[in-house]
């Protein structure tokens, strides 16, 4: 596998690797910065340098799939998009359109972390796309989301809590982070780089919002 820049040593990625390991072993937020010789986007564009397989459930459409939609050496594969896309439609108003690859992704990186660092990998889609119509009839919902543009999924993986999926997501640094500890899930988007947490000390419907930007440091860039 060639390297994406000349710092980019095997024994630097293995230490990244180690790092983030340990960030998401102790919850430690300092853990995850990475050297300025490995940031995310270098250490990225090697794990993403080979076949990307992804593996989503859909429990709303009762459907499961496993696909590959880009080949090392021959680009996308189109019809492993077209699953991507399928299986992140709107399923209650039944329309699918064409997610953002960035999106996909991110997905693989999420699926590929947890693998590196022996946690399940089993990624539940509570949402993907949305009609909107669909957005505009959920409370809460931004006007200007990024899932109506098919650049955001709202997820869950079954064995590792919100706190520690999204601390994972955020270390990766590709885009928005939402922590919902109480319903069970995260936001991931590839948006800008922020993130923002859901207050649970208030009653259902009167959910106050606190919304910070991530530090735009070497490390996250």
């Amino acid at each position: 596998m060639a390297a994406s820049s000349p710092g980019m040593s095997r024994r630097q990625v293995l230490k990244a690797f180690a790092t983030l390991a340990t960030a998401l072993a102790t919850g430690d937020a300092l853990a995850t910065r990475i050297d300025v010789t490995l940031r995310p986007r270098n250490l990225h564009a090697r794990m993403l340098n080979r076949d990307r397989h992804l593996r989503l459930e859909r429990p709303a459409a009762g459907e499961v799939v496993a696909f590959c939609y880009f080949r090392k050496g021959k680009g996308w594969d189109l019809e492993g998009y077209r699953k991507g896309c399928h299986i992140l439609r709107d399923v209650k108003y039944r329309s699918t359109v064409k997610i953002n690859v960035r999106l996909l992704d991110l997905l693989f990186l999420i699926q590929a972390w947890l693998r590196i660092n022996q946690l399940p990998t089993r990624i539940i889609v509570n949402s993907g796309y949305r009609t909107p119509a669909h957005n505009a009839s959920l409370e809460g919902a931004a006007r200007q989301s990024l899932h109506i543009r098919g650049m955001a999924a709202d997820i869950r993986i079954p064995g590792v809590s919100v706190d520690r999926l999204g601390k994972l997501v955020r270390a990766i640094g590709a885009g928005g982070v939402g922590f919902y500890p109480s319903k069970g899930f995260i936001h991931v988007d590839v948006g800008r780089v922020r993130t923002w947490h859901v207050a649970e000390m208030f009653e259902p419907g009167q959910e106050e919002w606190a919304f910070a930007l991530l530090d735009r440091d070497a490390d996250f860039a």
